[in-house]
């Protein structure tokens, strides 16, 4: 039998079964996407670091760097598996992008500026801008940073705040005491190994091992930039690296018709930070400066994964350590 293959022989064979072919070579496409969709890892919404810039804010991303820099930095931890930046300008859609992603279940900080209201010409307020503008509208989706027990019109808002949520946190892995004790790993093993049984990059005990070294030192790491930015944001200066955000003051009434004051406090205040305008300035007249930033952290993205609710302490740290003049 002559089953020499030649040129008119291949020629009839593609005229004749080009169809079959071309099918054969989609379908096995499909099938190798496939097997890549149901075999790689998946980012929870707390794996995915999401980074917002508010109306008056300009961003650089190239002094941010990638997500591998900032895990090689510190800023962030091996859990975070995605990082992306959300530029909030004056195209009016900022309102349905926050909304959409807030109601998603993303977002985890957003740089704005704290800048003073619009006025007309007899000095009443005819708008709010900046960070007061924002969190007229998304102050729920951000974590509270004020006094415990914070309240409005006689009614408690805040039983807690957020640095004592990541201490009672710390807790749990340092024997009650994250200052001075010492990381219990037994509890941060069975800890990490509860966390990762769905996580497809554990496959082997080898990995696992391998990954729970990096939950040692994520730890660490986590308790040092808490124990710094607490003490810079609760000491009697206000020279320090990074400080809380002075509360913003209003009065208005309730749904009765009765007069009540706010004090919010839902932000670092980073104006210290003689460089932070290189990453992100604020732009109210104009040229990019560090005076009136302001870092909100947001409540939504890791709302639900406490393990991944901190990392902002440790990118503050970075900012601190490589934006501070």
């Amino acid at each position: 039998m002559d089953a020499k293959i030649t040129k008119s022989r291949l020629g009839l064979l593609l005229s004749y079964d080009w169809i079959k072919i071309l099918g054969i070579c989609v379908g096995a496409i499909l099938i190798w996407a496939l097997i890549f969709t149901t075999t790689a890892t998946r980012a929870s919404n707390g794996q995915r670091f999401e980074i917002y810039t508010y109306l008056g804010v300009s961003m650089n991303d190239a002094r941010l760097g990638s997500l591998e820099d900032l895990q090689a930095k510190g800023a962030l931890s091996n859990d975070i598996l995605d990082m992306s930046v959300y530029r909030l300008d004056q195209n009016g859609y900022e309102d349905m992008i926050l909304s959409a992603h807030f109601s998603a279940g993303q977002g985890d900080l957003l740089f704005a500026a704290n800048t003073e209201p619009t006025k007309d010409e007899d000095g009443a307020i005819t708008a709010y801008t900046g960070l007061t503008e924002f969190l007229m509208s998304y102050r729920a989706n951000a974590v509270w940073l004020g006094e415990e027990g914070y309240s409005e019109g006689g009614q408690v808002v805040y039983e807690t705040n957020y640095f004592d949520e990541c201490a009672q946190y710390l807790n749990g892995f340092f024997g009650g005491d994250y200052e001075n004790g010492a990381l219990d790993k037994s509890v941060a093993e069975e800890r990490f190994r509860a966390r990762i049984k769905k996580d497809k990059r554990y496959k082997k005990e080898s990995q696992i091992l391998a990954g729970l070294e990096k939950e040692y030192e994520r730890l660490e790491n986590l308790r040092t930039a808490f124990k710094t930015i607490y003490e810079w944001t609760h000491n009697d200066t206000d020279t320090d690296p990074i400080e809380l955000t002075k509360p913003i003051e209003m009065t208005g009434t309730d749904d009765n018709g009765a007069e009540v004051s706010v004090a919010w406090q839902y932000s670092f205040d980073l104006s210290n930070l003689g460089k932070i305008a290189e990453l992100a300035g604020n732009t109210e007249s104009g040229a990019s400066k560090a005076e009136g930033m302001s870092l909100v952290v947001l409540d939504t993205g890791s709302r639900n994964e406490e393990d991944l609710r901190y990392e902002p302490f440790t990118f503050l740290l970075y900012l601190a350590e490589n934006f501070d003049s």
